[in-house]
Order: C-alpha cells, then structure tokens, then sequence
C-alpha cells in the first residue's frame, strides 16, 4: 500500500504504443491471440489504472495501453482502446488533473475526467475501506473496446501495455470476464401485417 508501486523489469517498450504516444515505452507487456467468428462485429469491457495518477498527469511519464486488431478490413494493426471521442486511453488523455503535482510537473487541468475514478492513495480512506480494493490511485471507468470483421475470417487481437519516459510506477488493464463476444451473425428486421378478405 503505496502510492508509487512500481518494478523495472527491464523489458524493452512495444513499437505500437511508442507510436501512439510519441516517447520512448519500457517495460511492455504483450498478449496476442487469434480468433475466428461468424460476425460483424466484437466487442469487450476494460479498466485501465495507474499509479502514475494525479502527480503524473500531462507529463513525459504517460503510460498508454492499446488493444491493436488486425486482418481482413484493416490496414495493418488498428488500436481500438479509444474513448468515444477517439482519444488514446493513457494517463494525459484521462484523468483529473493534478493539483499537487510531482517536482517538475506543472498543474494541470482535468482531461476527460468523466471517465476517471480517483482512488486515493493507496491506504486512504474511504477508498481502502472497500473489500474489492484496487491500490492503483486511480482508473478508468469502464470503457467497451468494438471493431467491425468478417465473418469466418481470422483476426489477431494484442493487448499491449507499458511505462512512458521511463520504467517505473506500474499500470495495469483489467478486462471483465466473459465480456469478449461477438455481435449476431446475422440480424433480420421485419414487419407483420394481416388483412381481411371477403368473399
């Protein structure tokens, strides 16, 4: 319980995110798998949370996550972890603001702090009183990752996550369970009418 958390695994950064950002990641973490389905669409919920919140916000340290899709329709790997308004989900695109901020940061005002949950800082009441407790001092709401595909085509999926400008203080993504599926393969509106018919 505090509100620095952070291990340098010495990984390197993932290029995806470098370019989503446009700084130097380290310690990227990365899950890729490939799936089939006789759809149009799919779709999933997430959280993203960090320890670099609030002292961090719009600085250089603007850890980032992607969840990048690929295969037919798409022109090389397409990041769908946006808000609505098709912002990049990191530190500086979501946030409060940070009114005390690290040495060396300047205050800054709240981005998108609609989907912002401040969480204390790590043994702050009355965030820790909770038994679902997460330490992360703060994090997303929940947010619906969509894409469009073809059906009975193959699709891969990555989930990527790193450090921005330097390796510590973690970050985190959480998906909700059983919140991956697909759209109906095929949607059919229609209408009913009767009439009356005399002889």
């Amino acid at each position: 319980n505090k509100d620095d958390a952070g291990f340098d695994n010495g990984y390197t950064g993932y290029p995806y995110l470098t370019s989503l950002v446009n700084r130097q990641t380290y310690n990227a973490s990365v899950l890729s798998f490939d799936f089939t389905t006789c759809s149009d669409s799919i779709e999933f919920r997430y959280v993203f949370a960090s320890e670099e919140y609030p002292e961090y916000v719009s600085s250089e340290f603007n850890d980032v996550f992607g969840f990048f899709i690929s295969g037919p329709g798409f022109t090389g790997q397409q990041n769908i972890a946006r808000l609505p308004n098709g912002a990049v989900v990191a530190i500086n695109t979501v946030n409060n603001g940070n009114n005390q901020p690290a040495a060396g940061v300047n205050p800054a005002p709240a981005t998108n702090p609609q989907y912002f949950v401040w969480n204390g800082n790590g043994s702050q009441p009355p965030y820790n009183l909770s038994n679902i407790y997460l330490q992360y001092d703060g994090f997303t709401r929940v947010l619906t990752a969509k894409a469009k595909v073809q059906c009975d085509a193959t699709y891969r999926l990555t989930f990527a996550i790193a450090d921005v400008g330097d390796p510590i203080y973690d970050s985190g993504i959480f998906l909700e369970a059983k919140s991956f599926k697909a759209s109906d393969p095929l949607k059919v509106t229609y209408s009913l009418s009767s009439r009356l018919y005399e002889e």
